[in-house]
């Protein structure tokens, strides 16, 4: 191929900025390498393992949170499965990233174990053990798991929500998906093809179960600014398509938070966590919004681990489509929503977003005059609490999943026990 003088300087730009990005890709492989080959051995699948039950995560650091919110429950099921008498160590957990292995060490009391490489993934999955895999999200590297048939594998999601990707068809991939409530199952069913109900088991959100404490920079604060009702403003992420574009931070967040703070609010700002990961705008945009809610008195910048304690101190919340929205129905109070701003991002009708007062930029409503209608609908949320969760009550959601754990894994058995008299 022949070009021209002129398009000579493009294509040597061009070119030089591959070779730049393929020379930081080997250098971050070659560092990974590195710090795997460091890790001890007790990361690596043990001869003894003995795991009935296991959560697989192939994410990084930045998505490790979604794994973490089901710790407590998992350690529920653990007690269980011990009482059941299960042995010991009846649950582990296989992850595929070693800074996310080490990462684990440090906050969980599970086993934790490692492979990148298809011959560890080969010694956990191929336990005679196991009987059933947790997933916490749809990473594609799911797949890679997925086709060991001995273990049942069963999704879980990391929250309830009405994004597009809560009704992948990837779902079917799985031998059970844990829905959260009628809502999930119905959504399901009414999308996908061939999606039995069978499959299906509502659990609600253990998570919710989970006794709270409450941080001490949030006790400190509210001894020093305790008039005003306390708002519980959580954005989500950008998403990394414009089907899952939910977030809305990077045009709006300024001027809901500056209202709120006028309106005389307490303000209560978690951004999630992976804000900015795919848009330096957005990234921008929380750096603009915590200025804000730390240059006034009446805001709160949260940095706590999780979002728990929030529901039973926050007066009410105004959220996106995200988990914390479904989570925060289990409080019965006045909720907002904050519709995404782009027209591409997948929005179900009928959804949460229809239900509920909805701050849309299009429509210039201001957001303190909707949490005045959600007030005043206040019985609204308990009503989709149980649609959306089923019983809320303290220790029902953990012994729905508890039960049906132990369900999926008594059904294992027994299909296994048939297999091999066949």
């Amino acid at each position: 191929m022949t070009f021209l003088p002129a398009e000579l300087p493009n294509t040597a730009v061009r070119g030089a900025a591959f070779a730049q990005s393929a020379v930081k890709l080997a250098a971050l492989r070659l560092r990974e390498r590195v710090r795997e080959s460091r890790l001890p051995d007790e990361f690596h699948p043990q001869d003894d393992d003995a795991f009935v039950a296991a959560a697989y995560f192939a994410g990084d650091l930045s998505s490790v949170y979604q794994l973490e919110q089901w710790l407590w429950p998992f350690e529920q099921l653990e007690t269980r499965l011990k009482d059941l008498g299960f042995g010991d160590r009846p649950f582990g957990i296989i992850v595929r990233n070693s800074l996310v292995a080490r990462h684990l060490k440090g906050v969980t009391s599970f086993p934790v174990r490692f492979s990148r490489l298809t011959k560890g993934l080969d010694e956990f999955m191929q336990a005679p053990s196991l009987r059933a895999v947790f997933y916490v999200n749809q990473g594609t590297s799911n797949f890679q798991a997925l086709r060991y048939p001995e273990p049942a594998h069963v999704h879980l999601s990391h929250g309830e929500s009405e994004k597009i990707s809560m009704i992948s068809n990837q779902l079917k991939g799985y031998d059970y998906v844990f829905t959260a409530g009628q809502a999930a199952r119905e959504r399901i069913e009414q999308t996908l093809y061939g999606m039995s109900d069978d499959r299906m088991f509502d659990v609600g959100r253990p998570q919710l179960d989970r006794p709270r404490s409450i941080p001490p920079e949030w006790k400190e604060f509210e001894a020093e600014h305790p008039d005003g009702k306390a708002v519980f403003y959580a954005p989500t992420w950008e998403g990394d398509s414009p089907s899952m574009a939910y977030g809305t931070i990077a045009y709006n967040g300024t001027e809901i938070v500056t209202s709120l703070l006028e309106a005389g609010y307490r303000v209560i700002f978690r951004p999630h966590p992976r804000t900015g990961v795919m848009c330096h705008e957005f990234e921008k945009a929380v750096e603009d919004v915590a200025e804000i809610v730390e240059s006034d008195p009446r805001g709160f910048l949260d940095k706590s681990p999780d979002v728990s304690w929030q529901l039973d101190e926050a007066d009410l919340a105004v959220v996106e489509m995200t988990s914390v929205a479904f989570d925060w129905l289990a409080s019965g109070k006045p909720l907002v929503m904050v519709k995404p701003h782009g027209p591409d991002a997948e929005v179900l009708e009928g959804g949460l977003l229809d239900r509920c007062p909805a701050v849309d930029s299009m429509s210039g409503e201001s957001v303190v005059d909707l949490i005045g209608e959600a007030i005043s609908r206040r019985g609204l949320v308990s009503e989709l609490a149980q649609f959306y969760l089923g019983d809320t009550a303290v220790g029902e959601q953990t012994a729905r999943f508890i039960q049906s754990s132990e369900r999926v894994i008594r059904i294992r058995t027994d299909e296994r026990r048939v297999k091999r008299a066949e």
